[in-house]
C-alpha cells in the first residue's frame, strides 16, 4: 500500500512480530505505536515516517508494510 503525507495509521502487531526490524531492535512494543493513530509525516521509498500526536515521543519510521492505514 503506498501511504501520502497526513495519512492516519497504526501498526500492525501480527506483521512487526519476526520482522526485520523485530530483529534489529527491542521487541517490547509500546503499545501506542498499535493502538493510536499516528500521522505520516515523510516518505522514502518503501519507508514512512510516523508522528504520533497523543504521546510526546520523535517521529518514527516503519517499512510501510507494517502499517495500515485507520479512519
Amino acid at each position: 500500500m503506498a501511504f501520502k503525507k497526513g495519512t492516519m495509521v497504526n501498526a500492525i502487531r501480527e506483521k512487526m512480530e519476526g520482522s526485520l526490524e523485530a530483529k534489529a531492535n527491542d521487541t517490547r512494543w509500546s503499545s501506542y505505536i498499535f493502538e493510536t493513530k499516528g500521522e505520516v509525516i515523510e516518505l522514502r521509498g518503501d519507508y514512512v515516517q510516523v508522528k504520533f500526536g497523543q504521546v510526546p515521543t520523535p517521529p518514527i519510521w516503519f517499512h510501510q508494510d507494517l502499517l495500515q492505514e485507520v479512519a
